[in-house]
């Protein structure tokens, strides 16, 4: 993790941030024992950030999967998602 982390302050990029769901990996099949953690995530320069100001990083509903799929959105367009509860 410790590599990890250097990658990223060595290439000076930073955590885009999400909208939406704050987990994008979730494990078990009942309510007590399950565990939701935000493993994915969308990382930029500076410079990309400054060329995509608008840009809307969004974390969907899974499923086949274990991980939600990340959607990232250059042209600052926001999607309405309606959450299926």
């Amino acid at each position: 993790m410790r590599e990890f982390r250097r990658v990223h302050e060595d290439c000076n990029l930073n955590d885009l941030g999400f909208v939406s769901l704050w987990f994008t990996w979730e494990r078990g099949r009942f309510v007590s024992t399950i565990i939701k953690e935000r493993l994915d995530r969308g990382v930029a320069s500076l410079n990309w950030v400054n060329l995509f100001p608008g840009y809307r990083l969004e974390h969907l509903s899974h499923s086949f999967s274990d991980h939600c799929l990340l959607l990232l959105d250059t042209s600052g367009r926001y999607r309405i998602v309606k959450a299926v509860m």
